[in-house]
């Protein structure tokens, strides 16, 4: 009987250590993910690199679409806000 308890509470030990040995490699990977998209400037429009860095240094899209080179695409400061007209109040 002391047997099977013990071999019991070992295998209960075993399966502890490799769930969180689990968890934890988990949220390294997840870390990782999002720390891996770095962001420069604080301009309205971005480079985006083919590794997902941002070079945020372009007021108007068009200026962004004539500096940028093959691989890399333009898109909206993800910091930035919003990046309409204005703040929606029209003056007539």
């Amino acid at each position: 009987m002391k047997t099977l308890t013990t071999l019991t509470a070992v295998a209960a030990l075993i399966a502890g250590i490799s769930i969180a040995s689990a968890a934890s490699s988990m949220d390294k990977s997840n870390s990782m993910g999002s720390s891996s998209m770095h962001t420069t400037g604080t301009a309205k429009f971005c480079i985006s690199d083919t590794g997902g860095a941002l070079n945020c240094k372009f007021a108007s899209l068009s200026a962004c679409q004539k500096i940028a080179k093959s691989g890399e695409t333009c898109k909206a400061n993800p910091n930035s806000g919003t990046t309409g007209s204005g703040s929606g109040s029209k003056k007539y």
